[in-house]
């Protein structure tokens, strides 16, 4: 009888760990822009907390709370006045759309694209 050697090797042991490697860097440097993407994302959901179901709400009052959010939360990607506030009726639409660049390599670089909304019921 003859055997067959079974198992993996050396250069598929390498080419298997360049591939792990390569998928565990990308992970680690889009981590922090997923990080403020979710602290920009919990900041519009705090704004909307504090003003849901106000009925004097203005957009103006939207703005200010959105700054504060933003100073408490340290988030500098984009700024309060980069947040889009539409009225929808008797609520407002909170929608910050941005791009974040991620240096991977050299000059290559990762883009993202966040689209959040929320929206405050000022009835």
């Amino acid at each position: 009888m003859r055997s067959r050697q079974k198992g993996i090797t050396i250069m598929g042991l390498l080419i298997g760990l360049v591939l792990v490697g390569g998928w565990v860097y990308i992970g680690i440097r889009l981590t922090p822009v997923y990080l403020e993407a979710m602290a920009i994302k919990s900041a519009l959901g705090k704004v909307r907390d504090e003003f849901q179901s106000n009925p004097g709400t203005t957009e103006q009052m939207l703005r200010l709370g959105i700054s504060r959010q933003f100073d408490v939360e340290s988030i500098d990607v984009i700024g309060f006045r980069d947040v889009e506030i539409t009225r929808d009726g008797g609520s407002f639409i909170l929608r910050a759309a941005y791009e974040e660049t991620a240096p991977l390599v050299a000059n290559i670089s990762l883009l993202v694209e966040f689209d959040d909304s929320v929206e405050v019921q000022a009835r």
